[in-house]
């Protein structure tokens, strides 16, 4: 299981006529339906597939109706989610309505578990992958090694 990267080059946002230089970005490589997921559930746990499906649309449910009574929801170590509001700003206190609100955002802040789980994360850089090496850590300049310390898991029914 391997995150894919490909290397775009930007400019500075504060000095957009200085030099462009190189980042990496990732490359989706799918989308996951709802579907897909509750087959993944159902794979490793005794639901089926359709009682996976349920409780994944019974998880949005509670999760939209806490949102919107204004909770936030902690998923255990898997994380937290919240909402997050941009608005304009008045002069006045008695100009501000709810018209000043222009978006609502959801935000999920990763659990300490997950962020640990996503620390062992094995990047491949889509520019090395023809050369059959992965992106280059800069320890050894001769290889393009692998970051993070991932790896492939034979029982990781997910590769």
């Amino acid at each position: 299981m391997s995150i894919l990267l490909n290397s775009v080059q930007r400019p500075n946002p504060r000095d957009p006529k200085g030099p462009r230089k190189w980042y990496f970005v990732q490359h989706l490589s799918a989308q996951l339906s709802e579907t897909d997921v509750a087959k993944f559930i159902s794979d490793e746990t005794t639901l089926n597939q359709s009682e996976a499906l349920m409780a994944i649309r019974q998880l949005h449910k509670v999760l939209v109706r806490s949102l919107l009574n204004g909770q936030s929801i902690k998923l255990g170590d898997w994380g937290t989610f919240d909402l997050s509001i941009n608005s304009e700003g008045v002069e006045k206190k008695s100009d501000l309505t709810v018209r000043n609100i222009k978006q609502v955002n959801v935000n999920f802040r990763a659990g300490e578990e997950l962020k640990a789980e996503l620390q062992k994360a094995d990047f491949v850089s889509l520019d090395k992958i023809a050369l059959g090496s992965k992106a280059d850590d800069g320890n050894n300049p001769d290889d393009g090694g692998s970051t993070g310390g991932g790896g492939t898991d034979p029982d990781d029914p997910y590769q």
